[in-house]
């Protein structure tokens, strides 16, 4: 009985270590992978920062196209009445 007692308990024992390596490996695969897309993420929002100011830049873009045409529109009427009233016409 003590010979079975000593090889369960053995054998108990070798499962033990063998549970706390795979653990450990385990853990390790788990760190990697944590690192791995976190610099995965890190790059994604690197490509977000950069889309969002492009976005940023065609808005002003935009906005500043509308405004010179808005201007170069009133300085156009501008100049008609200017050439209307002097008599010019042209």
């Amino acid at each position: 009985m003590r010979d079975i007692l000593g090889d369960l308990q053995g054998r108990a024992d070798q499962l033990k270590e063998q549970i706390s390596a795979e653990n450990a490996r385990f853990e390790g695969l788990l760190r990697q992978l944590k690192t791995k897309r976190d610099s995965s993420l890190e790059h994604l929002r690197a490509q977000r920062r950069l889309a969002n100011k492009l976005l940023e830049f065609t808005a002003w873009h935009d906005n500043l196209r509308a405004e010179l045409a808005a201007r170069i529109a009133a300085a156009e009427a501008t100049e008609t009445l200017i050439r209307k009233s002097l008599g010019t016409g042209g």
